[in-house]
């Protein structure tokens, strides 16, 4: 029993010594590795490089492990370029055939916006037979040059809603004041109207427009940059299908800003204040209108900058946006405290139901 407890044992240290053997790490450059930036708007990692040892340890091989949509160079000649998350093993005398037979050090250089030393690995040492080259070996320069199809389209897209904007402000100077002038978010008014009969005119009709696109588009780019991998099935069918897809959103939303006030329209009769319902509804589409506004302008600067962690600012733009709606309802409360005739807990109870309510619907439609 014993002497097959031994064996067991030696045979266990043999297979371990043959994988150290097989794996071991002479080098590790990973701490080496310098990432540089350019900085404009904001610092925005661009390359990350590191010089290639190929004096030391003839017979060794190099790890090398690369970030997808990357483009490597072995001194000023491109190597590859990967197309996908791309990990193999190349030997150091390989190496040395690419630089040249009396190359004692080699620059390895890799561009791609946004770079993360994290996804970056270069080690030399003694390894088990890896995988072949994924990425593609003499790419292309029209590869190297691909466009970002969603980039270009998210400029477009916003353009065409300031535009709007503009149409609008000229279209309707006196409407433009009173919604998309920050200031009069902070005005003590709230009026009484005609409710149904303003919802339908042309002014509110073309403002919910640009209100309905430009949530589309925070939404498109919200499960885009943030990883969700929604539409990615439809992200490379070009440029009409991402409008198709941005105006179909729109169409989504403007039902469902009309679905929601008839939602208010409802509690308003129920409750006796069917007179402020209307000014309920716009007080909060403006304040959102805005907020988008500005939340995507500074989203565009970091995407425009090649920001590396696009999916936490995403999520920082949702919580504010989320923030700023919950705010708008507490400051509507405080607002037609002075408008309705009964007391503070039967309003607060109407708001409950007429906008809290939604509300929490929209954060758990986001959270799930």
């Amino acid at each position: 029993m014993k002497r097959g407890f031994k064996g067991l044992t030696a045979m266990l240290v043999m297979m371990f010594l043959f994988g150290a053997l097989h794996a071991q790490v002479l080098e590790n450059y990973n701490p080496k590795i310098v990432i540089e930036q350019k900085y404009e708007l904001i610092p925005s990692a661009v390359l990350a490089k590191v010089n290639l040892n190929l004096e030391d340890y003839p017979m060794s091989s190099f790890q090398l492990e690369f970030p997808e949509k990357s483009a490597v160079f072995l001194g000023e000649k491109l190597w590859l370029y990967a197309s996908s998350d791309t990990s193999f093993i190349i030997s150091l005398k390989a190496l040395k055939e690419l630089g040249g037979e009396r190359t004692q050090s080699l620059p390895l250089t890799v561009y791609k916006e946004g770079i993360d030393s994290d996804r970056l690995s270069v080690k030399k040492g003694v390894f088990r037979n890896g995988r072949p080259v994924e990425g593609g070996v003499n790419v292309p320069n029209e590869q190297l040059r691909e466009k970002d199809p969603v980039k270009d389209f998210m400029i477009l897209a916003f353009v065409v809603v300031l535009a709007l904007v503009a149409l609008f402000k000229v279209t309707y100077p006196m409407v433009f004041q009173s919604a998309l002038r920050p200031v009069s978010l902070f005005q003590e008014e709230f009026s009484e109207g005609s409710s149904g009969m303003k919802l339908f005119s042309s002014d509110v009709i073309f403002y919910m427009l640009v209100f309905s696109m430009l949530m589309s588009l925070f939404a498109f780019s919200f499960l885009h940059l943030a990883g969700h991998g929604i539409l990615d099935e439809y992200l490379g069918d070009g440029l009409n299908s991402l409008l198709l897809i941005w105006l179909s959103g729109a169409v989504l939303f403007m039902v469902m800003s009309f679905l929601k006030y008839l939602w208010i329209k409802i509690f308003a009769v129920v409750y006796h204040l069917d007179k402020i319902d209307f000014s309920q509804f716009f007080y909060l589409v403006k304040s959102l209108m805005l907020v988008l506004l500005i939340l995507y302008i500074v989203v565009m600067g970091f995407y425009l900058q090649g920001y590396a962690a696009m999916d936490d600012i995403m999520n920082y733009a949702v919580c504010l946006f989320l923030v700023v709606y919950l705010v708008g309802i507490f400051r509507l409360f405080y607002l037609m405290l002075k408008k309705v005739p009964f007391k503070s807990y039967h309003l607060f109870s109407y708001l409950c139901s007429s906008e809290l309510v939604p509300f929490l619907v929209i954060v758990k439609l986001i959270v799930g």
